[in-house]
């Protein structure tokens, strides 16, 4: 209940959650103290990337020797791909992996696809094809879910405890409400980083936010040369203006789901996905946690905490593009075991703000 609470309402203070939730605030806080340590709760900020004057979005799944362990393989690339700042997010396990990183220009993250595909033939890890590599620019571009698990959760304690859902009674459109962390308007966008108008004190500030994003103004005003006030009035004037957004992200791999699902699909140029298809829930279902489209391209991705709701969900998603003939060719979809896999990087942000603004930080 709690978590649902806090996955639904990042942004809402704890009592006012509580209030919703009719518990008193020392219940609230004492069991959002016991998910947290248990590691069903991680609380974050997330860099608004469009309005930082990130281009686009690039994400990358592979092959690979399964004569390497991924022990082996993962740290060999941690010291040279996932060295990279770009990459915010990569998953690997035996034989495959998946990636997601955020870049300046195309420039830059075509000069980091051919390092990586280079430094991987060199270890001996590639397989006959080479990493698929999908790229989706901000202005042509439409983020719908960025692992946002309200709908997830909801869903399972639907089927769980309707009853308890019942009496939570949030609404359905604040459960599935319209995921804007990564989408800026127009406006707001920037060109380039070098056209933020921030000043360096702000820049720093949100770094810190990124890289602390547990520790208060008050105990991260001991650590950072800036005061708690300073602190505090750059936060609120980041997330006001809509450089970075609290996210709330439990450890994926601890919270009852075995299977992560990647779905790619190249849509019919005569008949291009729009907002409003995307946004049915044949395609956006609950079980979705990652989700960018373009007109002509998609990649997905989904948990399921076993087989036969992933292939309940596989259905529904296959159906509805074929119903409304947007597909192009069959669907490309790899599972992934959670059991088995390793997190490499899981919404790591802080060191491509440090080197994308040059900032002297720690």
């Amino acid at each position: 209940m709690v978590l649902l609470g806090l996955l639904t309402y990042p942004d809402r203070k704890d009592m006012d959650i509580a209030e919703m939730l009719s518990l008193p605030n020392s219940t609230f806080a004492s069991v959002k103290s016991r998910i947290s340590e248990m590691g069903y709760l991680n609380e974050i900020y997330v860099p608004v990337f469009p309005a930082l004057g990130f281009e686009l979005i690039a994400t990358v799944y592979s092959d690979f020797n399964p004569s390497v362990s991924v022990e082996e393989r993962i740290d060999n690339t941690r010291r040279t791909v996932e060295v990279y700042p770009e990459m915010v997010l990569s998953i690997g396990e035996s034989h495959r992996g998946f990636s997601i990183s955020v870049a300046e220009n195309v420039t830059r993250i075509m000069s980091i696809s051919h390092e990586r595909i280079k430094i991987l033939a060199d270890m001996n890890l590639l397989e006959i094809e080479l990493p698929q590599e999908v790229l989706f620019p901000f202005e042509m571009s439409h983020v719908h879910r960025f692992f946002n698990l309200a709908p997830l959760f909801h869903a399972r304690l639907e089927r769980e405890d309707p009853a308890l859902i019942e009496e939570i009674g949030f609404p359905s459109e604040d459960i599935r409400k319209h995921d804007n962390i990564l989408n800026a308007d127009r406006g707001s966008m920037r060109s380039r980083p070098a056209d933020v108008n921030l000043s360096r004190k702000q820049l720093e500030v949100m770094y810190y936010l990124v890289k602390y994003p547990h520790m208060s103004a008050s105990a991260l005003s001991s650590t950072i040369p800036y005061s708690r006030h300073t602190i505090s009035r750059v936060r609120d004037m980041l997330i006001n203006e809509g450089y970075i957004r609290k996210m709330v992200v439990p450890d994926l791999s601890r919270i009852g789901y075995s299977i992560l699902s990647l779905f790619h699909v190249k849509i019919d140029p005569k008949r291009p996905l729009s907002e409003r298809s995307c946004n049915d829930r044949a395609l956006l279902q609950d079980d979705t946690v990652f989700f960018i489209s373009r007109p002509t391209e998609l990649i997905m991705l989904a948990l399921y905490e076993n087989y036969p709701l992933y292939n309940r969900g596989m259905s529904s998603f296959n159906q509805f593009l074929k119903a409304n003939e947007h597909m192009l060719k069959i669907p490309t979809i790899r599972n992934h075991s959670l059991s088995e896999a390793i997190w490499v990087k899981n919404l790591v942000h802080h060191p491509l703000i440090k080197e994308t603004f040059h900032l002297d930080v720690e």
